[in-house]
């Protein structure tokens, strides 16, 4: 009795563990049916007009955003997000940023923000001067102690999520960003 017992417990487990996996296939089953129905819709239109995000992107307000899963220096991210008709995420609000660090896990990411060519500037050209900024304490510092050569011109959010200047060269994540109207 206490075997039969024993392997119905462990059939159950068992059943509990599959059941779960199932359940987390219908949900990310329907989140592609709504994303493939959304791109129906746009090629029934001839793409006059986008209204949803591409496979993998996420929507938040009138943005898609696309989180990497590898590293690259900042140079080839900004270039792998220009080959996906995007650009490295340019953020504008207090809203925005924790969309972001509840996105991003705690890994550092590239952001479209630098100041390689003179003072900082957005990737899209958004205004630094009067936007929205979310350094760390005594950020950006152009520090050139790592022993890398030049400062640090690139900024990228930390594994708190605060802005940090750094060597551009250094691999870390990158986000992609799009305005919905724009996807294409």
């Amino acid at each position: 009795v206490v075997s039969v017992e024993s392997s119905l417990q462990k059939q159950e487990q068992d059943f509990k563990a599959g059941q779960s996996e199932v359940v987390l296939q219908v949900q990310r089953l329907a989140k592609n049916l709504v994303t493939l129905n959304c791109q129906l819709d746009n090629l029934k239109n001839n793409g006059s007009e986008k209204t949803c995000c591409p496979i993998d992107w996420l929507e938040h307000e009138s943005s898609c955003y696309w989180f990497s899963q590898s590293d690259k220096s900042w140079p080839e991210a900004d270039q792998n997000c220009q080959l996906q008709n995007s650009h490295l995420v340019v953020v504008t609000s207090l809203e925005e940023q924790k969309f972001i660090e509840k996105h991003k896990r705690s890994v550092p990411s590239w952001m479209g923000l630098t100041d390689q060519n003179g003072p900082w500037r957005w990737v899209d050209g958004t205004d630094y001067e009067r936007g929205f900024t979310y350094w760390s304490s005594n950020q950006p510092d152009d520090w050139t102690g790592h022993g890398l050569g030049g400062g640090e011109d690139c900024a990228h959010f930390s594994y708190s999520g605060r802005w940090n200047d750094d060597v551009c060269q250094r691999p870390y994540h990158w986000i992609c960003e799009i305005e919905l109207g724009k996807t294409s």
